[in-house]
């Protein structure tokens, strides 16, 4: 099974959504945040058709200004049955 198709990782990418529209920063301002020219890069991770590894996790939660610790507790804290 890929992982994006996985409920703990769908969980990660939901809180990430929330908590940036919640700061209200918008895909294309977070994009360029991270060096890109439009908000593809961000949408389509958002709509689960890009995978993120850990490393991008974390630079696009620097870039929102939230903590990138509460988000892996999502998914040490909350296993979905597998």
């Amino acid at each position: 099974m890929k992982s994006i198709f996985n409920e703990r990782y769908r969980r990660l990418v939901g809180w990430m959504i929330a908590e940036r529209k919640f700061k209200k920063v918008t895909q294309l301002e977070l994009s360029r945040r991270l060096g890109h020219p439009n908000s593809t890069y961000i949408s389509k991770i958002e709509q689960f058709e890009r995978r993120m590894d850990i490393l991008e996790f974390v630079n696009i939660c620097d870039s929102i200004g939230i903590d990138p610790h509460v988000g892996l507790s999502i998914l040490v804290e909350n296993p979905a049955q597998i």
